[in-house]
Parts: structure tokens; sequence; C-alpha cells
């Protein structure tokens, strides 16, 4: 039934080629009224094999398929694109007009920050969980923790859309208007006591509890050890200078006093690698959850494993689409489902976020991979590239990670798949996806190879290339388990 599928999918991807209706079809620009603000852009497209193609007079490579991308040069205003297309049959001209735009700084005067007066704050509260919290008031800035609903802010300004939250005496941050609710002004801080700490085990994870009266914001940072957990707004900690047996994957969990500015540090080292984390509140219980490491079996690393692999894309979402018309979705897909079947065949109990062209928010990807308790979570993708940058030389392999518990899943994976792909090595990257930032699971997007490379399109468009894909796919994450569990 599986080899089935791969071919039903397979000839559906070739259809789309053997269809072609056109002697020559621009697949990008999508218009050929196009306004760009880079110094180059990029035509890709398709025509009859075969045939001599010329983009303003300069030759420009067909591949077997009748692929091309051309990389076009830009002076500033308005750029004239002849496009002539020639076999003995046919000779088919496109002319685009490509609008090289200046690129504008409007001058948009910066909001001033309203300052409260000293010792005044407004009592805030968190209206929805995952509320970013960032390091400067805008959209772009760094993430440095996530909030939960209801927890509760001290605010001493605000900037544009923006509350700056006061954390410590030193340290602020800044979220979003809408995103919380604004109580009454107070004249001082409302601090709150940690009245117990609790570390506890089940078969999967540790759980280290404290009970506080009401919500605190809280920052989470990996070392190379473990975990280190600091609460802001507390008086006091019942388990101050405590230190805690070992107990299950942590190795001691230490509590310091708490500092003069209020905050709270909790030092966890572990035993093992770290395999993910999550930190929510039970009522007014903050719980900091840790994945134990897995038993690995070396002859069988994968057994039992519950992994998550995501279809990047999907339904009204193409994705980038090929040379000659086929969507990123639909390789994406195909691959994911090649994934399943050797990560199955290898013991792996396998989560899949879509097994049909279905839309699926980002959000819910993520997740499903949770409540299905993985343990990885897998996105695939096949890249792209802006206006301005050259897919002759930006090409190949790359693997996203956000958290630094993922950085080695991350690297192995993309080191197995360009040696045994043979595909240029473009790198592991650090990049806030929604499909990255997870603590749990290890959660990694996979860049397969790029679909406006006319020649790694040909490979994607491969079905031996694609069943290759999936496994160096499987074989990094077995590789990466075997040295890294215990």
């Amino acid at each position: 039934m599986k080899r089935f599928i791969y071919s039903v999918l397979t000839i559906m991807l070739f259809s789309l080629i053997a269809t072609q209706a056109n002697a020559l079809e621009i697949i990008y620009p999508k218009s050929q009224s196009h306004n760009v603000h880079a110094a180059s852009t990029f035509f890709v497209g398709n025509t009859t094999p075969g045939s001599d193609l010329k983009i303003n007079g300069e030759d420009v490579k067909v591949y077997e398929n009748g692929s091309f991308v051309q990389v076009v040069p830009l002076k500033h205003g308005t750029n004239i694109i002849e496009i002539v297309s020639q076999n003995e049959t046919e000779n088919m001209t496109l002319t685009y007009t490509i609008n090289r735009l200046a690129k504008t700084n409007p001058t948009v005067q910066e909001p001033k920050t309203e300052e409260f007066p000293a010792n005044e704050y407004i009592y805030a509260s968190v209206v929805k969980n995952n509320t970013p919290l960032r390091a400067e008031p805008n959209e772009n800035s760094k993430r440095l923790t996530h909030l939960n609903k209801e927890t509760i802010l001290m605010l001493n300004g605000k900037k544009g859309n923006y509350y700056r939250v006061s954390l410590t005496i030193g340290q602020n941050a800044w979220v979003k208007a809408e995103n919380i609710i604004n109580y009454s002004i107070i004249n001082e801080k409302v601090l709150t006591n940690a009245t117990d700490v609790i570390l506890s085990e089940d078969k999967d994870f540790n759980y280290i509890k404290t009970n506080l009266s009401f919500h605190v914001p809280f920052v989470t940072t990996e070392t190379e050890k473990g975990l280190n957990l600091e609460l802001y707004n507390i008086n006091e900690n019942v388990a101050n200078t405590q230190v805690f047996k070992s107990l299950g994957d942590v190795k001691s969990l230490t509590v310091n006093n708490v500092a003069v500015d209020n905050t709270s540090t909790y030092f966890i080292e572990l035993k093992n690698d770290l395999w993910g984390y999550d930190v929510y509140y039970e009522g007014n219980t903050l719980v900091l959850k840790i994945r134990k490491a897995p038993e690995i079996s070396t002859k069988s690393p994968l057994q039992d494993l519950i992994i998550a692999i995501d279809a990047g894309h999907g339904g009204k979402d193409y994705g980038a689409v090929g040379p000659t018309g086929i969507k990123e979705k639909d390789i994406n897909l195909d691959i994911a489902n090649r994934v399943k079947t050797l990560l199955e065949e290898q013991g792996a109990k396998v989560i899949m976020t879509r097994t049909e062209d279905t839309d699926v928010e980002l959000y819910d990807r993520v997740k499903i991979a949770k409540e299905k308790n993985a343990s990885i979570l897998i996105s695939v993708h096949a890249n792209a590239l802006p206006d301005g940058l050259d897919p002759y030389q930006k090409h190949g392999t790359s693997v996203f990670y956000y958290n630094k518990e993922a950085e080695s899943l991350a690297q192995t994976i993309k080191d197995v798949m360009t040696k045994d792909l043979g595909t240029r090595d473009d790198g592991i990257w650090k990049c806030s996806f929604v499909l990255t930032r997870p603590t749990m699971p290890l959660s990694v997007l996979v860049e397969v190879a790029y679909m406006i490379h006319p020649y790694e399109y040909t490979l994607l468009i491969d079905d031996n290339f694609r069943q290759s894909a999936a496994y160096s796919i499987v074989k990094g994450v077995s590789e990466f388990v075997k040295k890294s569990a215990k």
C-alpha cells in the first residue's frame, strides 16, 4: 500500500511536467510587471527541452526537463526584460517590466518612552499563553521568554504599543499592550513567597514544582550542564540555599538565596544531555518539566521513540514553486511520508502533523507533537530565496534550530545529509521559527534542497533522490540518538 502511495505521488509530480502546455512558462516573477528593491532578480521557469533560450540576448542554460533559472541584474528605475525561446517548431517571446525601486527609509517619528513616576507601577495581567516578553519594544526584538496566561507584571513605562515590564531594579523587558490587562496603579511592587519547592519524577520526566500565591514572570536558560530558572518578584523562597538530593536525570538542584533585586534562581545540573523541557503553571504552582534521556539500545536506537514529522506547508500554502510548476508542499509531503515509513521500520512511533494536502496552522503542528508526547520534531521543507540573492551561489542542504538543546540534532542531520546526498553544505542556522522554538520536543527544520536551483530541483522531483533524502534524515536522527542518549 505504501509503495502504491509513493507511486501515485510520483506520477502526480511528473504529470505536471508532462502536461506542460506552454513552450515558455515563467513561474517567477509571478507578474509581467514586477517591483523589487534589490539589485537583481531571477527568472524561474521552463521551456520545451532542447530549446535555445535567451534573456536580454544572453544565453540561458536549459536543463533536460526544460527547467531554467537565470539571475538578471537590475538598474535603478524601469528594466525591460525580453525572454526568447526558440526551437525548430516554436518561437516564443515574453516581455517583463521590472521596476527597481529605491530603498526608502521613511522618516517615522519614534514614539517617546513614557516614564512612570519613581516607584510607581501599573499592576497588569497577561491574557493569553505564549505571550512574548521582548528585549526591545518591537516585533523583531529578541524573545526573552514566553509568558503564561494570568502572569502578573509590574509596568514602569510605555513606548508606542508596548509596555515596559520591570523585572528587577536594573532589568526591564517589553510586552505588547494588546496581550495584557491593566488593573491599577500601585506605589510599590507586589511580591510573592515561594512556600514550597518539590523535586519529583515519573517514568519519563523530572518535575520541579514551586508553590506561589500568583503567577510571576520567569526566564529559563540552557547551560552546558543543564538549566537555570530565574523567578522574578519573589520576596522569600522557603528553599533558600537548599541543595536537593539527586533524583532521576537531575544530578543536583540548588536554590539560591533570594537576591536583593527579588529574584530567585534555581540551578539544575543534569546527568545526561537535555532532551527537552517545558515551564508552565498548574493553578499557582510553577512547574519545570524536564524530559529524561531515553534508554537506548545500540542495536535499535529508535525503538519506541516517539518522533513527530511535519510536512511543511500544505493546502492553500504552496510554499516555493519549482521551474516546471511543482509545489514545495507536495515534495515535502512525499519525503515526510517516506521518513515515516523508514522510522517505523526501525521501531519508532511516528506522529504526522499532516498526511494529506491539507491546511494545518503552524502552532497546531507544534501542539500535535506536544500532545502526542513526541521526543523529536522534524519539519521537512525545500528552500527558496528572495530577490537580490543568487540561487547558483546560495543552495544546498541546511537545518535550522533555535534552542541550544537542538543544535546537535541539527548538526548531525545536516552532516549526514550533505555527505550521503552530495548536496552543498548550506549550514545549520539558529532561527526563531514557530517549528524550531519549542523547548519540548527537540525541534529542527530541515531544508532538503532548493526548489529554485535547477539541478537541485531535478533531484527533488526524482523518486530515488527523495527516498535517499528520507533515508539520510532517518540516519541522522539515529546517529544523534545513539550519541546523546544514556
